[in-house]
């Protein structure tokens, strides 16, 4: 064996018996030097694949410059392949030889194709990528353009637990996306809007007995939504987000806080204490720590959080009724308790406008808010989900076409989930 073809061998990681390395050196390559690595790549077969013939003769070689893997990309690899061509002396058909390290006709290299694919799986720009791999950045889109066809859709399986929700994409146009709601988290399908006509199609692709088969869908208060899974799947249990109830809440009781501290000066003491530290106001009761003392500047006082809540909130009665019905309800949903939350929703007394408000859409959306008060399911995965494509958008500064963003939310997602597979498929 060649010391020099077997030590280029290991150092490359090609094992194809056909291709013998023989020489080496470097070479100015698009204002670049670069390492190149010249081989013979021989021709195995023994008799002429038209009329089977085992009369082949040498027809010189082709010569073809390969791009291949490099650990710096400031000094690309290329591989000069000469390809053995043979001619059949019965037929004349003209055969080349070829190798396992690059596909007929291309000069880009499986190995930095498989490099491209894993790269296109991490949070980088493509333009980075196609630096580090030695091609352009046109080429890695063009493989990207490859890789939207790994996933098929299977009209027969739809997840036991469904959560639905929108994202903001491409020129900021919202897109509709729904998700297994249990287990690996894994996307089902992402349509290019969020149409209720768009959807209902989407969905009655399924039989009517797929469609049965979902036991709940998680979605947030909008009603669009609602109507839907009402449509599509009548025997499943509609669950509204928990996250979205506490933040409706939060969100009325900051209003009315700051409505309830614009009628004090701005140097009173009421003032202060309602302006500062407002996020232990929209904490969770039972999270406010009773026992570590802290300083508070703004009171000039040592107290602990509990104790700064309380001040607060014995400014207004009108606040402190609005707090004790949000806390309330935010301590049955964490314990469940369904009869206890129709008790608050109804008996609540001096609350702000801005709460009574909130209380009278949970009770015009009374079935699903219980269910959410009883049911495991949020839609935190989907908002997950949403973050994730999100940074994808920002790392990519952006996308402008649709199934560019969706192969690399497919690909992003293999690598995040690499051991279960995914029903997407672009709409």
């Amino acid at each position: 064996m060649d010391p020099v073809d077997n030590n280029i061998k290991f150092a490359l990681s090609i094992k194809d018996p056909n291709v013998v390395f023989y020489k080496y050196n470097y070479q100015v390559i698009k204002a670049k030097r670069a390492k190149v690595y010249i081989a013979t790549v021989k021709f195995d077969q023994k008799h002429c694949a038209n009329c089977g013939f085992c009369e082949l003769s040498h027809n010189g070689h082709y010569v073809s410059r390969v791009t291949y893997l490099a650990a710096n990309a400031s000094e690309p690899v290329y591989l000069e392949l000469h390809k053995e061509r043979v001619i059949c002396r019965n037929c004349k058909a003209s055969f080349m030889a070829t190798s396992d390290v690059v596909d007929k006709y291309c000069c880009i290299s499986r190995a930095t194709r498989q490099k491209v694919f894993m790269s296109l799986q991490d949070d980088r720009t493509q333009a980075s990528i196609a630096i580090d791999a030695g091609i352009s950045a046109s080429t890695v889109c063009r493989y990207l353009d490859n890789y939207d066809d790994l996933f098929r859709r299977n009209l027969n399986y739809l997840p036991v637990h469904l959560a639905m929700d929108e994202f903001r994409g491409i020129g900021g146009r919202r897109h509709f996306i729904c998700i297994n709601g249990a287990g690996e988290h894994e996307i089902q399908q992402i349509l290019p809007d969020r149409f209720k006509q768009s959807i209902t199609d989407y969905f009655k692709q399924f039989p009517a007995s797929v469609r049965a088969r979902v036991k709940t869908v998680t979605v947030d208060l909008n009603s669009y939504y609602q109507d839907i899974a009402k449509a599509m799947f009548p025997q499943a249990k509609i669950v509204i987000d928990r996250f979205h109830i506490v933040a409706m809440m939060t969100r009325a009781f900051n209003q009315t806080r700051v409505q309830t501290m614009k009628k004090y000066n701005k140097r009173s003491y009421e003032y202060r204490t309602l302006k500062f530290a407002w996020r232990l106001y929209l904490k969770y009761a039972g999270n406010l720590d009773e026992e570590h003392v802290f300083y508070d500047r703004h009171l000039r006082k040592q107290l602990t959080q509990l104790e700064r809540v309380e001040q607060g909130l014995t400014i207004n009665e009108e606040l402190k009724a609005s707090y004790e019905s949000m806390q309330s309800i935010m301590e049955n949903l964490k314990n469940q308790d369904k009869d206890k939350l129709v008790e608050d929703l109804y008996t609540n007394q001096n609350i702000s406008p801005y709460m009574k408000a909130v209380f009278q859409t949970f009770k015009k959306n009374l079935v699903v808010v219980l269910n959410a008060s009883e049911s495991d399911y949020t839609n935190g995965p989907v908002e997950g989900m949403n973050r994730m494509i999100k940074q994808i958008q920002r790392t990519a500064f952006g996308f402008r076409n649709y199934h560019h963003m969706i192969s690399r939310i497919k690909l992003r997602q293999m690598r995040t989930k690499p051991m279960k597979k995914t029903e997407l498929k672009v709409a």
